[in-house]
């Protein structure tokens, strides 16, 4: 038997938490779910974890310029934003590869409404990848920026690089040029959807008292 447990994880916006996959039988099918399900969620729940410091970062940059030692905050804010963005980009390969191997247990059922389930779960998981991989590359822009520029006499000059004269006013701070929120908003939404599709497949079909 397998006993896949993936760690609950608030929405940035407070919303469900992810449930846990009840025990199911150690058939191929099944087994091939536990395993990369849950080896493609956790890293993924960190690295929400990492976006949560990112988010209170973030904050205190957009603030930054506004207070006497703002060449040391913002030395600090970049060298956490360095340290947050690193350990997330390092955890993309890794489950790029589980989210394949999920994909790939279509093959080793012969219902064909079993292997268009376990593709879909495999999309859910893609999407709040795809949504990680392109907050960290937008991140990674940032930080870039970041370097490039040490802020001395101009303290607008940062600000500037990062958005045009014409953006509205209430767009004018860094979350908002992310799209920070929607974006993690989607990540938290296509986690849950996976893991309830997961859990719905495997309460189905993968029950040890079936």
């Amino acid at each position: 038997m397998v006993n896949p447990t993936p760690t609950p994880s608030a929405s940035p916006t407070g919303g469900s938490q992810l449930k846990t996959i009840a025990t199911v039988r150690s058939t191929p099918f099944c087994s091939s779910i536990a395993q990369h399900f849950n080896a493609a969620v956790q890293p993924m729940l960190a690295n929400d974890q990492s976006f949560d410091q990112v988010d209170t970062q973030l904050v205190d940059l957009s603030d930054v310029f506004k207070h006497g030692d703002y060449q040391i905050r913002y030395s600090n804010i970049r060298i956490k934003l360095m340290k947050y963005v690193g350990d997330i980009q390092k955890s993309l390969p890794f489950m790029q590869q589980q989210i394949n191997e999920l994909r790939k247990g279509e093959a080793l059922t012969q219902d064909a409404h079993d292997a268009h389930d376990i593709h879909q779960v495999a999309e859910k998981l893609q999407l709040a990848y795809n949504k990680q991989m392109q907050l960290a590359t937008d991140l990674t822009g940032v930080i870039h920026a970041m370097m490039d520029y040490q802020p001395q006499g101009d303290a607008d000059s940062f600000q500037n690089q990062l958005q045009t004269a014409e953006m509205p006013q209430n767009m004018r701070d860094i979350k908002s040029y992310l799209r920070f929120d929607g974006q993690r908003d989607v990540i938290s939404q296509s986690e849950n959807a996976a893991a309830d599709s997961a859990i719905d497949l495997v309460e189905r079909r993968c029950a040890v008292n079936k």
